[in-house]
């Protein structure tokens, strides 16, 4: 079997502290990466950027940004767009304020005129996340490590048996992460297809072993090709997920 994309992660302070020979070699490895920083980090009284180079960076998204309901989410969307924009600037080796940012019917963002390279962004209280997939699609997701507990009788309608087993019989320190993977990843997975919430999150999980990810359904457990999925935190505050689906041949 081939093994499907394996999103590698990478940490960056701002557009200058991207590793980008790394980056451009993981992304020729294994086709998907993703890039992560805090808002602190690439907005901050030092780092933020002038207000006439956001209006050009941003571009159509200007509007996007303003509809923000709050000034820490209208930065936070600010930043995925600059961190998005610097880290194709930087694999594609071109200006950053040359992308469009376009979207489809359901609100997936692309890069206008890059059709082989795929992205999703991911954004939860401090933190944005960014995916890149050379030749399939890519989804991302972020969320807090230390939320507050999440009751599984609340949840259980987005699980599916498997990942309900798999929880009944954790121990209770390990039960809340394990709960945050799991829907993380089907958020990232859900994203990468463009497919929301249209499909119901009890009818698929995910799962990696020796043999590569597969899909866990109802009816059993099912090898997709060129689907890849890791989970990883960021320090001890946030848990991103990303999912890669290459496309056939």
């Amino acid at each position: 079997m081939t093994r499907g994309p394996t999103p590698a992660l990478y940490t960056a302070r701002g557009p200058d502290d991207l590793e980008v020979a790394g980056i451009r070699k993981e992304l020729e490895e294994s086709r998907c990466v993703v890039v992560a920083g805090r808002t602190e980090d690439w907005w901050s009284q030092d780092t933020a950027p002038d207000p006439e180079d956001i209006r050009v960076l941003l571009g159509a998204d200007r509007a996007r940004a303003d509809r923000q309901p709050t000034p820490e989410r209208r930065i936070r969307f600010i930043v995925s767009r600059l961190m998005l924009r610097a880290a194709a600037g930087a694999l594609l080796g071109a200006d950053p304020a040359l992308f469009d940012i376009a979207y489809t019917p359901v609100g997936r963002p692309y890069l206008r005129g890059c059709d082989d390279l795929d992205i999703s962004v991911g954004d939860c209280d401090g933190l944005v996340a960014v995916g890149l997939m050379d030749g399939g699609r890519v989804g991302v997701d972020v969320a807090p490590l230390h939320p507050p507990r999440l009751r599984l009788p609340s949840v259980e309608h987005l699980l599916t048996r498997h990942e309900l087993e798999r929880l009944h019989a954790a121990g209770p320190s390990a039960r809340h992460p394990l709960l945050l993977r799991f829907l993380t990843q089907k958020n990232s997975y859900a994203k990468a297809m463009g497919s929301g919430r249209r499909i119901p999150y009890a009818d698929f999980g995910l799962a990696t072993d020796h043999d590569g990810c597969h899909l866990l359904g109802k009816d059993g457990r099912f090898y997709v090709p060129g689907l890849g999925v890791a989970s990883n935190n960021f320090g001890s505050t946030h848990l991103i997920s990303a999912t890669g689906v290459a496309k056939a041949g």
